[in-house]
């Protein structure tokens, strides 16, 4: 980099931009058939650069049969014809299945007959499965909503809130303001209570419960509950809050993975113990259930908070498996119950 200028050379900027495995880039020389391939381009493939042969045919190969129709054929890019950014699926040779992301442009002689194409294909993998979860996610929230009346809500580390659209339809009010403060959602004589209780139970940093009379549209009011667990990292640190909010007296369990997360992080040595002996458990019998080693259970009973999250998981799982429901209870209790 030319500190005075601020230009990168473009080699080293290319490497820079593919060394993360996702992206690459592809020429082609009508002229001369020449075909020229980026580093980054063979690793989002899947292919050896020693052995493989860059050709647009050969890319064309890859792509999955259902979605070559939307990609650009050796005769239209001869003819100077392009079809835009398009995502297709890939077939890699080792197997795998990838999402991409493509786009190509034409490059003219000075009379404006087409002389070359190159292109970009950036691996999209990751965030079309996190997108096909998030829509799956949301229609489950959706049915929920319908039949139960159930709504799952966040606040982030700086207790930022945020909210399913469908409280917009439960109370009336819109979705922005139940942002700014979402306690516009409880009548106006239960706030102050409300707020106050939120406080305890943020500055406690403990999971809670509370019992707030809320708005509903069209002037009505009905009683739910709420519950809200704190969820932390790796380190012990809070990175968000996870809640659901459910009518008075709904036995529906927890609905969201996060806030699975936060109540079973809230499980210590104490449940373990409390399941246990209502399932007349031994520790090796735990043990067993969850495919853990005796050790790893005694030393959670001891202090869960010092193993890894997913022995808790596994362990809790095995009880709940077994007909144990863990519920929080008033004051941030977990309460331990065979069902």
């Amino acid at each position: 980099m030319n500190l005075e200028s601020l230009e990168f050379a473009s080699p080293y900027f290319l490497d820079l931009i593919e060394s993360q495995g996702v992206t690459g880039t592809w020429s082609w020389g009508f002229a001369d058939n020449h075909h020229a391939w980026s580093p980054g381009l063979f690793r989002v493939l899947g292919l050896d650069p020693q052995t493989t042969r860059p050709g647009y045919e050969r890319l064309l190969g890859l792509i999955h049969p259902q979605d070559r129709e939307r990609v650009e054929t050796r005769a239209d890019l001869n003819q100077g014809v392009t079809f835009g950014q398009k995502t297709v699926r890939l077939l890699r040779p080792d197997g795998a299945i990838r999402v991409l992301s493509v786009r190509c442009e034409i490059y003219l002689t000075p009379d404006g007959r087409p002389r070359g194409a190159a292109g970009v294909v950036l691996d999209v993998t990751d965030q079309n499965m996190l997108q096909r979860a998030r829509t799956v996610e949301q229609r489950r929230r959706r049915v929920l909503f319908e039949e139960k009346r159930i709504l799952c809500f966040f606040n982030d580390w700086t207790n930022r809130f945020s909210a399913q659209a469908e409280t917009s339809e439960l109370t009336g009010l819109p979705l922005d303001e139940i942002a700014a403060d979402v306690f516009v959602t409880i009548v106006a004589e239960e706030r102050p209570r409300a707020r106050a209780e939120n406080g305890v139970a943020l500055e406690a940093a403990k999971a809670y419960r509370m019992t707030p009379l809320m708005r509903i549209a069209r002037h009505g009011r009905a009683q739910f509950e709420s519950f809200l667990v704190p969820i932390r990292d790796a380190g012990g640190e809070i990175r968000e809050w996870a809640g659901i909010t459910r009518p008075m007296g709904s036995m529906t369990s927890p609905v969201s993975d996060q806030f699975r997360e936060g109540l079973e992080q809230a499980i210590d040595g104490r449940h373990l113990r409390a399941a246990r002996a209502l399932l007349d458990w031994s520790m090796t019998d735990l043990a067993r259930a969850a495919g853990l080693s005796l050790s790893t259970v005694k030393r959670m009973e001891e202090n869960v908070g010092a193993i890894a999250q997913r022995s808790r998981h596994r362990a809790v799982d095995a009880l709940r498996r077994s007909g144990i429901r863990f519920s929080l209870m008033e004051s941030g209790v977990i309460g331990v119950g065979l069902t």
